[in-house]
């Protein structure tokens, strides 16, 4: 059972067309019952909260909303909110493929892992799909941790220790907190989370390629990644 054990957080701004497809897909989990969901909104205004009202009816979960702000200010809030070993950081925009992605993730908790990610797939077919089977490629290859803060499975534990996401940071706050973890406690599970490419749309698949070469090259430089790029706003 994943109650008592985990805690979801959820950030959330303007994914009226997104967070009931998240919502429905986490619903689906094995041993999902009464596990605590903590949405944090930051001010909408769309018909995000009165999406996620209506379909609270539908779920096995215990959902609250909290007053959220910016993605890292909302995951730190998130996890101090949270009274479980176990938390789980997710993206309001994702899909989790099957029905036993969080399990296989709590296993890996269970184990000992401090930090637990997974697999993208794309939603929009070519060309995100053939961009996120290089990721998972690359993602594998990198000799030091990183998870994706879409799907973020931590103990809180280790979450405070390594200070939490650094609300200084612009852009890859996922990888410049994943680094600071245990290499030997750190897993990629074979499943997968899906996201479509209206992200890429609006910035340009190209800007993505260039951020990506030039954030490999400036990794070790944190002042670099503080830099204001209106990163997947």
């Amino acid at each position: 059972m994943v109650k008592g054990h985990l805690t979801i957080i959820i950030p959330c701004k303007n994914e009226k067309g997104y967070i009931d497809k998240t919502l429905l897909s986490l619903n689906k989990q094995l041993g999902i019952d009464g596990t605590k969901v903590i949405i944090l909104d930051a001010n909408s205004t769309d018909n995000t909260i009165k999406t996620i009202k209506e379909i609270k009816k539908k779920l096995k979960y215990e959902i609250s909303i909290e007053t959220g702000g910016n993605v890292s200010y909302a995951r730190n809030k998130g996890v101090s909110l949270a009274n479980t070993k176990y938390v789980l950081l997710l993206d309001a925009d994702v899909t989790l493929v099957g029905n036993d992605v969080i399990n296989k993730s709590l296993n890996e908790m269970f184990l000992g892992n401090e930090l637990v990610t997974c697999k993208l797939k794309s939603r929009s077919g070519f060309p995100l799909s053939l961009g996120f089977i290089l990721f998972n490629w690359v993602h594998k290859s990198l000799k030091e941790p990183f998870s994706i803060g879409a799907y973020f499975m931590t103990t809180k534990e280790s979450f405070n220790k390594y200070g939490g996401f650094d609300e200084t940071i612009k852009q890859s706050e996922d990888f410049i907190l994943s680094k600071k973890y245990d290499r030997n406690k750190f897993k990629i599970i074979n499943r997968y989370i899906t996201q479509d490419d209206r992200r890429f749309k609006k910035m340009g698949y190209w800007f993505y390629v260039k951020l990506l070469i030039t954030n490999y090259i400036k990794r070790n430089d944190e002042n670099h990644f503080r830099k204001e790029i209106n990163y997947f706003t």
